[in-house]
């Protein structure tokens, strides 16, 4: 696998900590160049440093994926310091945990604004970029919640399920030009991600993978001779979703019927609290 990513120029977005920074450091320890960006610039500059340490090659570039402006026109910038692009990979992503009854539409909008419209202008200009050369990869991480949508992180639940949908469109468009397109859908993964999720804390349950986990079916895709539309870290959720594609009533009713079990033990424990 190191030859594959022997000195490819790799963006990873969102690599300050978590499954970012495990897949800059594998991606650097295979030989590539890797370029790391997230608006926490002391955090940043520590993994790219750490990463050099280390023998390996890596450059921070601070940008707050939450503002347009800073996104606007980053790839062409990073090109013009480290060289064309090989791979782009849409990591950075942030979480509210809430009901729907509770969600602000500020909120809302600026979970969409990092983890689609950010991730979105970069899918275009780094398509824009790679279909002159004709040659690239692309890497979203999106979320097994992009499938099927979870209480209390409805609005996540949300931004992925668009970033499911647009990936599987420009998939379709860059494989035109000889641009492979895959998306990682993950489930709950044991990062700082829960520690820094907007509104109430949110505890995921079941199954938890590592960053570790997930950044290495991040590399491996990259560097697959026929990298798959689809990579799930965790391979038994494949069977989840296709049960809710083939009986969506009945997953509907099974849903309905955990939540409900779960408010009903939520109003219990509210109850002893007062008491």
């Amino acid at each position: 696998m190191s030859t594959r990513l022997q000195d490819k120029r790799v963006l990873i977005t969102g690599a300050s900590s978590g499954i970012g920074e495990a897949a800059a450091r594998e991606f650097a320890q295979q030989g590539a160049v890797v370029v790391i960006i997230a608006e926490k610039a002391e955090d940043l500059h520590v993994v790219a440093q750490s990463i050099r340490d280390a023998g390996g090659r890596a450059t921070a570039v601070v940008v707050d994926l939450s503002k347009p402006a800073e996104v606007f026109g980053v790839i062409a910038r990073i090109e013009a310091e480290v060289g064309p692009l090989d791979v782009l990979i849409n990591n950075a992503g942030i979480g509210l945990g809430a009901t729907i009854m509770e969600t602000r539409q500020e909120q809302m909008r600026l979970l969409f604004e990092v983890n689609f419209f950010a991730m979105a202008e970069l899918c275009k200009q780094a398509l824009t970029a790679m279909s002159v050369r004709r040659r690239g990869r692309i890497i979203n991480v999106s979320s097994a919640a992009a499938l099927f949508g979870s209480p209390t992180v409805s609005a996540y639940s949300a931004t992925k399920g668009a970033m499911h949908a647009y990936t599987m469109a420009l998939r379709t468009e860059a494989s035109a030009y000889g641009i492979s397109v895959s998306e990682v859908l993950p489930v709950s993964v044991r990062t700082r991600f829960f520690d820094n999720v907007h509104g109430e804390k949110y505890d995921p349950s079941g199954v938890m993978l590592t960053s570790d986990q997930v950044a290495h079916s991040i590399v491996q895709c990259a560097a697959a001779t026929r990298p798959a539309a689809e990579v799930q870290p965790y391979y038994p959720i494949r069977f989840i979703f296709i049960l809710t594609a083939l009986f969506p009533s009945l997953m509907a009713t099974i849903a309905a019927h955990l939540q409900a079990k779960n408010v009903a033990k939520s109003l219990r424990s509210q109850e002893q609290e007062k008491r």
